[in-house]
């Protein structure tokens, strides 16, 4: 028997993720959320603890599979497998914890301006990284490699920005354009039920 523990905040942050094949990364976000850059899907994570009070990560990773690790000592490393197939190893280790920048702009709402006004969009800390604008609605995207943060607006363009350390404010422009100017600045966190709403369902 196990007792579920849902997911907490100490073992979120940027993982690797180790198999016979090789390692890549993963991100264990708040609320649960799975989330894999080059294996995309929808996916959630949480923690259980067993009988001899050792703790398990469980990851249900949709089309990838279900796997149960378990937590090696008091560490932020984990050892385990497929479910139901113990010779189908994983490993996973802290690789690092989620920069306040990033902490900040995960499931969070933005004043998005231009030269001709400015309206809100939102950084969805979704399985896929989901960009969405009422506004200017589009199947999109959006991707953060240190401080440069890369939306794929489908037809609306492509937008490269640099995020401020504090999370707070970005400015860049669209790509390719660096006089077609952009900033952004934070108002605040998505509400859990709007954070928890699935976008773009039929998408993916």
């Amino acid at each position: 028997l196990s007792s579920r523990m849902a997911s907490p905040t100490k073992f979120e942050g940027i993982y690797d993720f180790t198999h016979k094949g090789g390692t890549f990364d993963v991100h264990l976000r708040p609320g649960g959320c799975f989330f894999a850059p080059q294996f995309q899907a929808t996916s959630t994570w949480y923690v259980t603890q067993d009988d001899d009070k050792i703790t398990h990560l469980r990851i249900d990773w949709a089309k990838f599979g279900k796997y149960d690790l378990k937590q090696i000592s008091d560490t932020t490393s984990f050892e385990g497998s497929f479910v139901g197939d113990a010779k189908n190893w994983r490993k996973m280790a802290l690789k690092a914890p989620f920069s306040v920048a990033e902490a900040k702009l995960l499931d969070s709402t933005w004043d998005f301006q231009h030269a001709g006004g400015s309206f809100l969009v939102e950084f969805r800390a979704d399985s896929f990284n989901h960009f969405v604008c009422n506004d200017f609605p589009a199947h999109s995207h959006w991707s953060l490699t240190g401080h440069k943060l890369l939306i794929n607006w489908g037809g609306h363009g492509d937008y490269e920005l640099e995020l401020d350390e504090s999370g707070d404010s970005m400015a860049g422009h669209l790509k390719g354009q660096p006089e077609n100017w952009r900033k952004a600045s934070r108002k605040g966190a998505l509400a859990d039920n709007v954070a928890s709403s699935a976008v773009f369902a039929e998408c993916h």
